[in-house]
C-alpha cells in the first residue's frame, strides 16, 4: 500500500470556515492508501512535510498557490517552491488537483503566480474538477479530469408547505461570488423586492457584511445569515428554497463543491456558465447563464415551472452513483499505479 502525504490538513480551527471536501478526500484515499498525517493535522503549514519526506510515496496538492495567504504565508511559500524542487529529483510522485485558474483573493500576486507556474510544471499528475481546466495545463502533462465527488445523496425532499424563500444563495460569502453586484443590478431593476432571498454562511468581511446589510435594512425580504450553518440546518434551509443560486462573477472560477453538495441535496441549481457548472449544464443536471439578463429569465422560468426539475432526479442519481468518493478514490489510485510504473 502507497503511503501519501496529504497537504493541507491543518489543526488550526480557530475562526476557520469548514471545507469538508478535504475530509471527505482523506477517508476516500485511506480506502487504497495510507494517507500519512491523517491522524495528525498540521499547525505549522507546509513545514510539517518534512518529518515525512523520508517515508512518502505520493505528495498530493491541493490550493497549493493559496499558501501565500496563510500564517507566515511568504515564507512558507517559498519553501514550497524548494521543496517542488527537492520532490522533482526525487521518487516521490507529485499529484495536484487545479481547483481554481488561479487564487480568488489579491495579495501576494507574484509568489502565487510563481507557485502556481511550478505547481503546473512539477507535478507529475494534475486533477481537475472542471473540463475548463484542461485548457491550462501545458502539452504533455499527464492530466485527467474528474468530475467533483458527490456524497450520498438525499431523498428528495416532501415539501407539505410552501418554500419560505424563492433563493438561496449559501456558503462563504466572499466579493468573488458576486452577490453585492447581482443585488445591486435587482435593485437597479426594480426587481429586488420581488424575490424571497436567504444568504447563508459566513461573510469573509466586516466591510462586505456591511454592504449586505444595507440592502437587509431596505428590502425584508432579504434576509442575511452571517456565520457558519451546520449541515442539517443547511439542508432543511436548501429544501425551503425554490432555487440554489451561485452568483458567481470571477474568472478564477473552476469548480465548486457547494455546487456539488447542493446536487448532493436534491437542490434546483443554477449558475454562471463556466468550468463544473458548464459541465453539469451539458449533462442536463443545472441550469446556467450568461449574465445577470438571462439569470433572472432563467429564474423565473423555474419559478413559474417548479415540476422542470423532476425530471432531471433520474439523471441526477445516475451521476452521483457515478462520481462517489469511493469511485475517485479507486481511479486516483490507478492513475498513481500508472505514473510509478512508468
Amino acid at each position: 500500500m502507497k503511503k501519501v502525504y496529504l497537504y493541507p490538513l491543518t489543526a488550526r480551527t480557530e475562526n476557520a470556515v469548514i471545507n469538508p471536501y478535504m475530509g471527505n478526500l482523506k477517508d476516500s484515499l485511506n480506502r487504497h492508501f495510507e494517507v500519512l498525517n491523517a491522524s495528525k493535522p498540521s499547525s505549522i503549514g507546509i513545514f510539517d512535510v518534512i518529518k515525512y519526506l523520508r517515508k512518502m510515496d505520493v505528495i498530493y496538492f491541493n490550493w497549493s498557490e493559496e499558501v501565500p495567504q496563510l500564517h507566515r504565508g511568504r515564507i512558507q511559500g517559498i519553501f514550497l517552491l524548494l521543496l517542488l524542487q527537492y520532490l522533482k529529483l526525487s521518487p516521490i510522485v507529485i499529484v495536484w488537483t487545479l481547483h481554481n485558474k488561479e487564487s480568488h483573493f489579491t495579495g501576494h500576486k507574484w509568489l502565487k503566480k510563481r507557485l502556481y507556474s511550478q505547481m503546473l510544471k512539477k507535478s507529475d499528475l494534475i486533477i481537475t474538477h472542471a473540463s475548463d481546466g484542461l485548457n491550462l495545463i501545458p502539452k504533455g502533462k499527464s492530466a485527467t479530469f474528474q468530475h467533483h465527488p458527490v456524497g450520498e445523496p438525499l431523498p428528495p425532499p416532501v415539501r407539505e408547505k410552501e418554500c419560505q424563500f424563492d433563493l438561496i444563495i449559501w456558503g462563504t460569502i466572499a466579493p468573488y461570488k458576486g452577490i453585492t453586484s447581482f443585488l445591486n443590478y435587482l435593485e437597479e431593476e426594480g426587481s429586488l423586492h420581488k424575490y424571497k432571498i436567504l444568504l447563508a454562511g459566513k461573510v469573509t468581511s466586516p466591510s462586505l457584511a456591511n454592504e449586505l446589510r444595507v440592502f437587509g435594512n431596505k428590502y425584508s425580504n432579504l434576509i442575511l445569515m452571517d456565520g457558519y450553518v451546520e449541515e442539517s440546518k443547511l439542508i432543511d434551509l436548501i429544501h425551503d428554497s425554490k432555487i440554489t443560486l451561485f452568483t458567481y462573477q470571477s474568472d478564477t472560477v473552476l469548480s465548486s463543491g457547494a455546487l456539488m453538495d447542493s446536487l448532493s441535496y436534491g437542490a434546483t441549481i443554477v449558475g454562471p456558465d463556466v468550468g463544473a457548472f458548464n459541465d453539469l449544464h451539458k449533462l442536463g443536471l443545472i441550469e446556467t447563464y450568461s449574465d445577470f439578463h438571462s439569470l433572472m429569465e432563467v429564474i423565473d422560468r423555474l419559478l413559474t415551472s417548479p415540476e422542470e426539475n423532476l425530471s432531471k432526479q433520474k439523471m441526477t442519481d445516475s451521476f452521483m452513483a457515478d462520481n462517489s468518493w469511493d469511485q475517485f478514490s479507486t481511479t486516483i489510485l490507478n492513475l498513481i499505479e500508472q505514473k510509478s510504473n512508468q
